[in-house]
This record gives structure tokens, sequence and C-alpha cells, in this order.
């Protein structure tokens, strides 16, 4: 997360305020900072960051992105006439790294650059796929896609901006623009009816375990069971949130 600063927005003031209640409660200090929370007011889901480097999509595994947050999504990074150019993109990167099917929970980046997408008035140069279902569907059943999404999301994110910066240094890695901003709604908040204080919750926790996880390697690289279990118990208490 170094380096990262993070928008949280949202048209429901009941999920900006869990955010509000979850990040206080969970998120220490310095990693609380990286992130600013806004009530978007407008019913059209305008986004409110002039720019940013990446979008998150709360996506289904097929990479289709023409339906609630992803229509927006797709209708601001998209050309005039070409509402399906995200959708494609996203789709032949999906199958160049997953077959077509990226597992709810994963974290896929969509570069934009050299794409008919590239030029979008966001300057916006990633789409974070992080599916939180196969299809569109209630997955409540699913009691921790929201945290295993958040997770997955910074370790991509950590996983890129390492990339880039050895690729600048001359030591190999992969040639592309570090991401400083990222702009991300609600998770699994809309079609799959996960209550905005779960999905509050787990992405507080998931910030706080990888904020740890990043500070602690030694530990986190041989965890002990105690240890996990303590991890584990915090987010079991988001199960029936």
């Amino acid at each position: 997360m170094e380096g990262i600063q993070f928008v949280l927005f949202d048209i429901s003031e009941d999920l900006v305020k869990a955010w509000q209640r979850a990040f206080a409660q969970h998120v220490p200090d310095a990693a609380r900072e990286r992130f600013t929370i806004i009530h978007s007011t407008n019913e059209d889901l305008s986004f409110p960051a002039d720019q940013f480097d990446c979008i998150v999509s709360p996506a289904n595994s097929y990479g289709r992105l023409d339906g609630s947050f992803d229509w927006y999504l797709a209708k601001e990074l998209a050309p005039p006439d070409q509402f399906e150019a995200p959708t494609q993109i996203a789709q032949a990167v999906l199958y160049k790294q997953w077959r077509g099917y990226a597992p709810p929970g994963t974290c896929t980046l969509v570069p934009l650059k050299d794409t008919v997408c590239a030029a979008n008035k966001y300057a916006c140069s990633y789409i974070a796929l992080c599916p939180t279902m196969r299809i569109p569907e209630n997955v409540k059943w699913n009691r921790e896609i929201v945290y295993n999404c958040m997770w997955s999301l910074l370790v991509a994110l950590d996983r890129h901006n390492a990339s880039v910066a050895s690729a600048a240094a001359g030591r190999g890695g992969a040639a592309g623009t570090a991401v400083k901003k990222v702009l991300m709604a609600g998770l699994a908040t809309g079609v799959g009816r996960v209550s905005a204080e779960r999905c509050a919750q787990q992405m507080a926790l998931a910030v706080k375990h990888y904020a740890d996880a990043s500070e602690h390697p030694q530990k986190w690289s041989s965890l002990r069971w105690d240890d996990a279990l303590d991890y584990a118990q915090e987010t079991n208490d988001t199960h029936l949130l």
C-alpha cells in the first residue's frame, strides 16, 4: 500500500458511515491516512476524483462490464459509441491470465495503455478486476468474499508497483505506470446483497491485516496457529453482519 491513496465512494449513506466506523475501529493511523471516504450524492454515481490511476471493478468472473457499478465504469472509460470496449479489453486479459474465468476473490490488473480507452478523461491506466461473484447473483452465502477481494487487490497493487520500480531501475520487471491513486466503490453491496456493515468491516480488516503483514514479514512468513486463529476470528465475527 505504500505510496498509494484510495478514494472510497458510494451512493449508499449507510455504506459510507459503515466505512467511517470500520476504518476508525480497525485500521492503524498510518494506513488510515491513505483512505478518503466520500458520499456520492448523485444518482448517476458520478466519479468524485478528477484523476486516478486505477479503478476497481467488483466484477463478475467473466469480465463483463455492463451492469450495476461496472456499467458506470464502462460508460466513463469507453470512447463515445464504444461502450463494449472495456469489456473486450478486460476479457482479453482474463483469457490470457485465467482462460477467461477469474475466480471470485482474485484481482487482475487490466492495462488500458495502447487501447481505445487509454485517452479517458481521468487518465486512468488500469482497471482492477476483483470478481465478487461468478455471475450477477446474491453472494451473501460467500461469507468472506469482500475480505478476499480487498486482500487480493492490495497484493496486486503492491506487486505491480514493485515490478514497475524494478523495471525503471533496470532490474527486470514489467514496464508500466505506477499506481498512486485508486478509486473504488462498495464490494458486493449491490446485486451481491452483502450488507454495508459486513462490507465495511471486511474491507477495513483486510487493510489492517495487510498492513500488519507488510510491517512484520518475519511473523507472517511463518505464522503460528495462535496468531492465524486470532486473525481468522476477527473476520469470522463479520459473518453474521
